[in-house]
């Protein structure tokens, strides 16, 4: 995750556009996956080179958004869960401006840090634990926000009972949680029409799996479609329906998160959300 965060830029651009829609930052995430295609990971399965690159540009995503940094899980930095309370103490601390005391205090916060954090997100839901890729969390109200990634660059497998029963694991203990579903195949997809036309299917029923009831129900979806036959990657963004885009998702998803929780929270998303129409 250490390289694919490196090829994140230090300052990122607000998302809200002009006419008050989310637009997603394209070359970020082609950027991220470039990174694990050219280290070899995107073609190995058991490292989930694909899905670490789309963890991270979900991640980013959120904070060009206005999310605090340390807020979201996985950090840009080790240990990549840490508590909302620790990383907040940590940047307020003041260091003794002795060059030696500093660094038996910089040590100190980073042996505390470590032994605090994870390098995964494991949610305890209704029946069990789950590890949630992307998450915004805190011991004052459990889990905030969660996203769940999928990629698939083999064969079409069928996904909705597992996703479904994610989504009734986590709800059962956090009715209030904004969560979603990302979806990203390669372009082999269309060699079999019935399974696209499945997989466009399922996404659409994740989102209304208890009609009126959103507790029951993914807050947004969304599907990518990779294209690696070139020399570099590109999205094929025509062949996914508007319904499934990313614009659509992330406006979806912070739509949900600021609905969900009172004005005094995610104050700086909020502000960016409210300068856009």
């Amino acid at each position: 995750m250490s390289a694919v965060y490196e090829a994140v830029p230090d300052s990122l651009t607000s998302p809200w556009k002009a006419d008050g829609k989310y637009e997603f930052d394209r070359k970020l995430l082609l950027d991220l996956i470039d990174v694990q295609i050219q280290g070899g990971a995107a073609g190995v399965p058991a490292t989930g080179g694909l899905a670490v690159a789309v963890d991270v540009w979900i991640a980013t995503e959120l904070r060009r958004a206005g999310i605090q940094p340390d807020v979201v899980w996985p950090r840009t930095s080790q240990p990549r869960v840490l508590p909302q309370a620790l990383a907040s103490a940590a940047g307020r601390f003041r260091y003794a401006r002795d060059d030696e005391a500093r660094d038996v205090q910089e040590a100190t916060i980073q042996s505390l840090a470590t032994l605090a954090g994870a390098g995964s997100t494991n949610i305890l839901g209704g029946f069990f634990a789950k590890e949630i890729d992307v998450v915004i969390a805190e011991f004052d109200r459990g889990l905030e926000l969660g996203v769940s990634s999928k990629t698939m660059t083999g064969s079409i497998t069928n996904r909705f009972e597992e996703a479904s029963g994610d989504l009734l694991n986590i709800r059962r203990r956090y009715p209030l949680a904004t969560f979603g579903y990302v979806y990203l195949v390669t372009s082999n997809v269309f060699d079999e029409p019935s399974g696209w036309d499945r997989i466009k299917d399922m996404l659409r029923k994740l989102k209304s799996l208890t009609p009126g009831d959103e507790r029951g129900s993914y807050d947004a979806t969304c599907l990518l479609v990779l294209d690696r036959t070139g020399s570099k990657p590109k999205l094929l963004e025509d062949e996914v329906p508007d319904d499934l885009s990313p614009d659509g998702f992330f406006g979806g998803m912070l739509s949900a998160l600021f609905s969900r929780s009172p004005v005094s929270e995610h104050q700086e998303a909020r502000a960016l959300w409210g300068k856009s129409p």
